[in-house]
């Protein structure tokens, strides 16, 4: 319940932190795009006032000489024509359209101002507009009218340098100059692009320090449970024994027991049989104990690979009372191996007990050597219950036990292929697994044959 309050908390407040950020990128490039604008605003009307008290200029001179002729053209030749206001408004949007074309055409504004921002080592690339508000042509009858409209606020993305009133012999106009970033993003992004990466680097940071430490939290969650299950089944497996000791002791304290020879000798024997199952559960936990604190001291000795894995097999099977078929199959050719021949025996003998320990009908195991690129290869292969892939990745880790097979059958501590691994390392090899449920496993050891000498 605690750490599903905790993740619930985590989360609310990773996506707390993830809303500041992303309102921190927004403000951010809100705050680059008005200075942006700002700039460039700034820049484009310094420029105009330099223009204009350096070269006294302001850049649309030749462009009102060239309207006004064409504005004495229309007073002229086609105001006379005029007869409704239909006839106005089709003038009109000549007018507009002829009078747009030869301000674009001669103005020089725009070519200073761009050559003025390079100058300041800024981006000139942008556009300019020219947008008329007002056009009027003064005839002798009166000024007539032929474009009024109302300014309104331009786009984002415009700037506004200056409005222009002018009145000259035939024609009044007024008219907007603009400068249009269309490519403002790109600039404003090339602005902020370090402050978004540190947002989101911080942003990555926090993630990936939440994944590991809920990772962390789930593995030390999994490794209380296993701990948890070793304790019971370590003192299951304890009790067993000890039980069967005491049982055995109060037996023995019967007269009718103690009358008969027989049943003293069977149930001594049975007390020794249980004493060493005890004294090796022992061992292999005060093993495991010691090997967690230092590093294995191999002793190792040369031996006969064949001979040693055969001896192996022929001791597990007197211990067991041929409680499983075993096919051996080697194909080292008498390799002399130096290994430590304690350890070693540990390990093979705890693949094998393995093998029979899950396995629901009459064990048939394979062992099996061979050699492949300078690696001695020990393969031991059974017909068990299996193991399904979710557990393959685990089941060489300490305290960890597959949940399946008959629990009378399969009693342990999870330690024996966790050890069979550590021997393994410590020899200067690897062992892997592979298996299908309901299809057996097979274990494959790899020693380097150099490493052994």
């Amino acid at each position: 319940m605690k750490s599903k309050i905790l993740l619930v908390v985590s989360l609310a407040a990773l996506l707390l932190f993830l809303a500041v950020q992303i309102f921190m990128i927004e403000s951010t490039w809100r705050l680059k795009e008005e200075i942006l604008l700002m700039r460039y605003r700034n820049l484009s009307r310094e420029g105009l006032s330099l223009l204009i008290s350096k070269k006294k200029t302001y850049g649309f001179e030749k462009a009102m000489d060239v309207t006004d002729k064409f504005a004495g053209y229309l007073i002229s030749e086609e105001v006379c024509k005029l007869q409704t206001s239909f006839d106005t408004t089709a003038l009109g949007r000549v007018a507009l359209k002829e009078t747009y074309s030869i301000m674009r055409k001669n103005e020089m504004l725009t070519s200073f101002l761009k050559s003025y921002m390079k100058n300041a080592g800024y981006d000139s690339d942008f556009e300019s507009i020219i947008a008329i508000a007002k056009l009027e042509l003064i005839t002798p009858s009166g000024n007539l009218i032929l474009a009024d409209t109302v300014y309104s606020q331009p786009k984002k993305n415009l700037i506004v340098v200056n409005t222009f009133r002018e009145e000259h012999n035939h024609f009044t106009v007024e008219y907007h100059y603009l400068i249009d970033l269309t490519h403002k993003n790109e600039l404003v992004l090339k602005e902020a692009l370090f402050s978004f990466i540190l947002i989101i680097i911080s942003i990555l940071i926090v993630f990936i320090v939440f994944g590991v430490t809920w990772r962390n939290l789930l593995e030390e969650r999994r490794l209380s449970e296993l701990k948890s299950d070793f304790i019971n089944n370590m003192t299951h497996e304890l009790k067993t024994p000890l039980s069967t000791i005491t049982v055995a002791g109060r037996t023995l304290e019967k007269e009718q027991v103690l009358s008969d020879q027989q049943k003293v000798l069977e149930t001594a024997r049975l007390i020794g049989k249980q004493s060493v199952h005890l004294n090796q559960l022992i061992n292999t936990i005060l093993e495991v104990s010691f090997l967690e604190r230092q590093e294995f001291e191999l002793d190792r000795s040369g031996v006969v690979m064949d001979e040693l894995l055969h001896q192996i097999v022929s001791s597990f099977l007197t211990s067991c009372d041929g409680c499983a078929e075993i096919t051996e199959d080697y194909h080292t050719d008498g390799l002399k191996v130096h290994v430590d021949i304690v350890y070693f025996t540990t390990m093979v003998s705890n693949l094998l007990a393995n093998a029979v320990k899950y396995c629901e009908r009459e064990p048939r195991i394979t062992v099996s050597t061979n050699v492949s690129c300078g690696d001695l290869e020990i393969s031991v292969a059974d017909n068990g219950v299996g193991i399904s892939g979710e557990h393959l990745a685990h089941v060489f880790e300490k305290f960890y036990r597959v949940p399946q097979g008959n629990i009378h059958k399969t009693k342990g501590l999870g330690l024996g292929l966790y050890y069979v691994r550590r021997i393994a390392l410590a020899h200067g090899g690897e062992v892997s697994v592979s298996s299908k449920s309901g299809r057996g496993t097979t274990f494959k050891i790899k020693i380097p044959i150099q490493n052994s000498i």
